[in-house]
């Protein structure tokens, strides 16, 4: 693997930790400081939902990121 292929695994990596650690470190600062969460989304309270989400996403972006990892070697390897 090249320097340059390292840093942009090196950079969507952390970037999309940063991103998920904002998403899941906003929702109780939200809860607990705003009345955003307080509404009801069908018979679940927001907050709840936003939790929900607030797991799942850090979960979706991992499976996106093996995915596109994947795809990327596979192509070096068709070059070589």
């Amino acid at each position: 693997m090249r320097n340059t292929e390292l840093t942009v695994r090196k950079r969507i990596a952390l970037g999309g930790g940063l991103s998920a650690l904002a998403v899941f470190l906003a929702v109780p600062v939200l809860t607990a400081f705003t009345p955003l969460f307080d509404g009801w989304v069908g018979p679940l309270g927001a907050g709840y939902v936003a939790g929900a989400f607030a797991i799942v996403f850090p979960l979706g972006a991992a499976f996106a990121y093996g995915r596109w990892a994947d795809r990327w070697e596979s192509r070096n390897e068709d070059r070589s």
